[in-house]
């Protein structure tokens, strides 16, 4: 669950972990008991698996950066050879209210940007 902007979002993971659709969706609410729906013009999942690079993305949270400016996902998902399970970590934009994950990636990324320590809103 996330709250952003006073709305509530349910994060779930959905799909056959071991075939491309499976990922991370969301639902949305005015309160915190629903009612929950897809939000307005959300197909699918918002990030999901990238054939031959990140097999089976899911169960997620949520961290922001020392300094408060970026929100990220933290998740895992398998590689390529299916022997291990990694923590990946992908920004989280809010452009018109709506998460969007730039990724999934499977390529370093830039470090987090650190200065203070904020919590979430």
């Amino acid at each position: 669950m996330r709250v952003h902007n006073g709305r509530y979002y349910c994060f779930y993971s959905g799909g056959a972990w071991a075939r491309d659709n499976y990922g991370i969706a969301y639902v949305v609410a005015d309160h915190p008991l629903g009612p929950y729906r897809n939000p307005e013009g959300v197909v699918g999942p918002i990030f999901r698996s990238v054939p031959d690079r990140v097999i089976g993305p899911g169960h997620n949270s949520f961290t922001v950066s020392p300094d408060g400016s970026q929100e990220y996902v933290v998740y895992h998902a398998w590689d390529i050879h299916m022997s291990a399970r990694y923590m990946r970590l992908d920004r989280l934009e809010w452009p018109e209210d709506r998460p969007v994950l730039v990724g999934t990636t499977w390529t370093p990324q830039p470090a987090p940007p650190d200065t203070e320590s904020r919590r979430l809103d």
